[in-house]
């Protein structure tokens, strides 16, 4: 197949599946809007074996239910602010998307007072934090880790660039810094 063949094919979709369950989020301007386009993003920077349509569901919650799944699926019993849940190994996926049907990737859940609170000491927007961990929690779905430090470094260069190519700033920029550093 041949370059401009391949403009004529059907892009690849990530539909999110929203659960929320504490009213706060609600308040979030276009949420649910700016959290699909950062899934869509998210698709233009994989590598080609892992563009295939995909579905995620995305628990939108408080500390006390995030602080619960810390506690039942990892032994920790505390709240954070993402958790990723995925349903497969980053070595059955490539496998899996070769199927004609979207492939349900996982779960993710984020704790409102969490985030909010993260956000306001980091000086940052919430909106723009949400979409960071929403990005960030959906590269863990795609097979993405930060166990050691080449990993994490290759998962923060992607989230960059698809906060970027939404208009976002670097998550890992401090605020005093994110007119001066470049990418």
């Amino acid at each position: 197949m041949n370059r401009h063949s391949r403009s004529h094919m059907p892009h690849p979709t990530v539909s999110l599946d929203f659960q929320i369950t504490l009213a706060a989020w609600r308040r979030v301007p276009r949420l649910r809007a700016r959290l699909q386009a950062a899934a869509q993003a998210i698709l233009d920077y994989l590598p080609k074996h892992l563009r295939f349509p995909a579905t995620a569901t995305v628990l939108l919650a408080g500390n006390a239910k995030v602080r619960q799944l810390n506690h039942d699926f990892r032994g920790m019993d505390k709240a954070t602010n993402v958790l990723s849940f995925p349903q497969y190994t980053a070595d059955e996926l490539p496998r899996l998307g070769k199927q004609k049907h979207a492939i349900e990737l996982g779960d993710i859940a984020l704790a409102y007072q969490y985030v909010a609170a993260e956000a306001k000491k980091d000086d940052k927007i919430l909106g723009d934090h949400i979409t960071h961990l929403i990005i960030h929690g959906l590269l863990h779905l795609f097979g993405y880790d930060h166990m050691d430090e080449q990993e994490a470094e290759q998962m923060e260069k992607l989230e960059i660039k698809i906060m970027k190519s939404l208009g976002l700033p670097d998550p890992y920029a401090s605020p005093f810094s994110r007119t001066k550093k470049q990418h």
